[in-house]
């Protein structure tokens, strides 16, 4: 089968879970002999690609620009007609029999349905976060989930200043929804994908038919992640500091368990980077927790397995939707048990008690507990519910069946459109 890949990042150094799907996807495919073709947008860090003479030019928003670039950006953001004439390019050099959609929206921009659609390119799109019901893509703003724009009300992340704190940015999103809204653009895509069963429900209550979205789970490489290290007096918090990930939860969390002597031997160790890393780093001097929260940067790799591995445990504190976070996968697969919030497709990946706990996302005081309770486990209680998220998981992602799960949804898309085209 010849099958279009489309993603904004073509670099492993980018884009978070989504794109490590995306490099999945396409190792799976080529290696049951598919023919995959690629459609993303240029940059430095960007993987070897005999399609890139096909990619778009790189966008760069923080870059420094006058009036009139920042104009034609704004215009790209909401309908690139260059990303339109070069998948058309791709698209008769290639003749791909069905496109699969990822994160493309804002780089490429949702003008490549229109080029696909016209030359009658079946399409799938895997829902990697919110953005087809919210546009800044998050269902979280101000600090707080929000679903204000339920009901095509856009308005509201203008209002709100929903993107980057800014009205600005917010403006170009509320216009994007908008204008897409009324072309019914997506409208155009034959059938989602939802990694998680609550990216389904949720999308179905903002109005999309459910018979359009299948749920399969993102493919992971579960090899390579065999690492057995001595566990050391510590528990994790990894990946991006923002604030929808609840990290300044965890802080409190920790300093309200430490001032109940909670904490003699055990630190919890932060690591990523992210906007909100200054004011993470003053809410720890401010609760005098210097001594029991670290901060040791971006790692990734062989460094971050064996930080991750070393550890009694990890935490997800998360006060947004997560979908299907890589962060429950790594852990698990490294045997160590997790500790998520029950917002979003995070419980999904767990077996409470037996592979971790599930606190109310928000309540501080409830995580706290369920630290303390998992620091109250010896070695051996946390290594079995260790060897049980392996497990799990491993069962989870198990190749064969994915690749075969996708393969079916593929043919029947294919199939389906044809069956329309005849009528």
């Amino acid at each position: 089968m010849r099958i279009l890949q489309v993603h904004k990042y073509y670099s492993k150094k980018r884009g978070g879970g989504s794109v490590t799907a995306f490099f999945e996807i396409i190792k799976i495919l080529e290696k049951n002999g598919h023919t995959v073709s690629v459609f993303s947008m240029k940059d430095s860090e960007n993987e070897k690609s005999e399609y890139e003479r096909y990619f778009t030019k790189h966008l760069d928003f923080n870059e420094k620009n006058n009036v009139w670039e920042k104009i034609k950006m704004v215009g790209k953001v909401i309908f690139n007609r260059e990303a339109q004439k070069k998948i058309e390019k791709i698209i008769q050099a290639e003749k791909p029999e069905i496109a699969h959609l990822h994160n493309f929206y804002h780089y490429l921009s949702p003008s490549i349905i229109f080029s696909l659609k016209k030359n009658k390119i079946p399409m799938i799109m895997t829902l990697h976060d919110y953005k087809l019901i919210c546009p800044n893509y998050k269902l979280f703003s101000q600090g707080k989930i929000c679903e204000n724009c339920r009901g095509g009300r856009y308005y509201h992340c203008f209002l709100k200043k929903c993107v980057k704190n800014s009205y600005s940015f917010s403006l170009v999103a509320m216009l994007e929804a908008y204008l897409h809204k009324f072309l019914k653009t997506y409208e155009r895509v034959d059938l989602f994908i939802a990694p998680s069963k609550f990216m389904k429900e949720k999308c179905v209550e903002f109005g999309i038919s459910p018979e359009k979205i299948k749920i399969l789970k993102n493919p992971f490489d579960t090899k390579n992640f065999g690492l057995n290290k001595e566990e050391e007096n510590y528990f994790l918090y990894y990946g991006r500091l923002s604030e929808e990930k609840g990290i300044s939860d965890l802080i409190k969390a920790v300093a309200k368990i430490h001032q109940e002597n909670f904490l003699e031997k055990d630190k919890l160790l932060i690591v990523g980077k992210g906007p909100e890393e200054k004011n993470l780093k003053k809410l720890v001097q401010k609760l005098k927790m210097e001594r029991k929260i670290s901060f040791l940067g971006f790692k990734q790799g062989e460094d971050l397995k064996k930080i991750i591995a070393s550890s009694k445990f990890t935490v997800l504190p998360s006060v947004w939707y997560d979908n299907l976070p890589l962060t429950i996968l790594e852990s698990q697969l490294l045997k160590k048990p997790v500790i998520v919030s029950d917002l979003g497709g995070s419980k999904e990946l767990m077996i409470e008690n037996e592979t971790g706990f599930i606190f109310q996302g928000g309540n501080i005081d409830d995580l706290g507990e369920k630290i303390k309770k998992m620091l109250n486990l010896n070695f051996l209680e946390r290594e079995k519910m260790g060897e049980k998220a392996r497990k799990n998981i491993s069962e989870v992602n198990d190749e064969k069946n994915l690749y075969s799960q996708l393969l079916k949804i593929y043919k029947e898309v294919i199939n389906n459109y044809k069956r329309k085209e005849k009528k």
